[in-house]
């Protein structure tokens, strides 16, 4: 017989007696880190704002004069607003004041830039987010249907469309809609300033052109999540448990591919951001992309440096919202948090 040589073995620590971070706490400081890195980010495209602006051979003086002015008028101007301090004064003193809410003041109207930043925000952050609601409730069913069975013929059909509209311009578009339904049928105002006063029907041209040129956006990435979500092995077992294709995809394909999803509509939010610019424009918009060429076209330099820090803060603005919806949205980090 083998005789077995018996030792004291003390007990290993497992990894129960570590001991272990709080997710929920891991999650916090995850969520504040990003929130961090939001500002930073800010920040940094407020600098390049700035010295972009600074480099530029134009003189807010002269803009705001007009050529008919002297020197010694320019000069006294700069002199008033503060125009001949070092960079860098300037610079802190004009993120101090976005920082109190004070974006400065326009050079061509004498106005402060926030009253006319304000209304200008609102009009497009509503032209934005109706948008994005037509096209995920437009996108997101075609990619779940076409998803759940690739290749099939509503699937190539789908993708022949979307793929089509993604070749389209916006401009275009937007110029074809008006073209039919102002021009031609008459149902629907040209010009959409009249939202200014109300007036619902002027949302409806550039809502449809925004909206319908981010659906392909939104359907080719949902597609691809959903396609590779339906491969899980848990999915192909419950389908094969005899689980209804409606229950198969709302109760765990969608859950799964709720992260891609989330992640697909804030980055559409941001190419719609892209495209508000153009839109505005075609329609007489009044938000912040017609007042973006509106400065650029008067060499109103605070204007358009405003616009661009408040552009920068909206993208920061959608990265985050979307990070703490796929945190609530996902099971894994929804059971996390418990």
């Amino acid at each position: 017989m083998t005789q077995i040589d018996e030792r004291v073995v003390e007990p290993i620590p497992t990894a129960a007696r570590r001991p272990r971070k709080s997710r929920r706490g891991g999650l916090a400081w995850t969520f504040a880190t990003k929130v961090m890195i939001g500002l930073l980010t800010i920040w940094l495209s407020s600098v390049v704002v700035f010295a972009a602006v600074e480099v530029l051979p134009q003189d807010p003086a002269l803009s705001a004069l007009g050529f008919e002015s002297t020197p010694e008028q320019r000069a006294v101007f700069r002199e008033a607003n503060g125009l001949d301090d070092p960079a860098l004064t300037r610079y802190l003193r004009w993120a101090g004041g976005i920082v109190q809410g004070d974006f400065g003041t326009s050079v061509v109207s004498g106005r402060p830039i926030s009253e006319e930043l304000g209304p200008r925000l609102y009009y497009t952050t509503v032209l934005a987010l109706a948008s994005v609601t037509l096209t995920v409730i437009i996108g997101l069913p075609l990619a779940l249907i076409a998803g759940r069975r690739p290749g099939k013929a509503f699937d190539a059909t789908a993708n022949l469309i979307t793929l089509t509209l993604h070749a389209v311009p916006e401009f275009a578009f937007g110029i074809v809609l008006a073209w039919l339904f102002a021009s031609k049928l008459g149902i629907l105002p040209l010009v959409s300033t009249g939202v200014e006063n109300g007036e619902l029907s002027a949302y409806v041209l550039p809502v449809v052109t925004l909206g319908v040129m981010g659906i392909s956006y939104v359907y080719r990435f949902s597609r691809v999540g959903v396609i590779e979500a339906g491969q899980a092995p848990f999915i192909r077992s419950a389908t094969l448990r005899g689980v209804s294709p409606f229950r198969v995809t709302t109760d765990h394909v969608l859950p799964v591919a709720s992260s891609a999803v989330i992640n697909v509509v804030a980055l559409n939010a941001i190419f719609l951001l892209s495209g508000v610019v153009v839109v505005e424009n075609v329609f007489s918009y009044p938000g912040l992309g017609s007042l973006l060429i509106t400065a650029v076209e008067s060499n109103d330099l605070p204007v358009i440096e405003a616009v661009a820090v408040v552009t920068s803060a909206l993208l920061v603005a959608i990265n985050l919202i979307a990070d703490a919806l796929v945190v609530l949205l996902n099971p894994r980090t929804r059971g996390a948090t418990k």
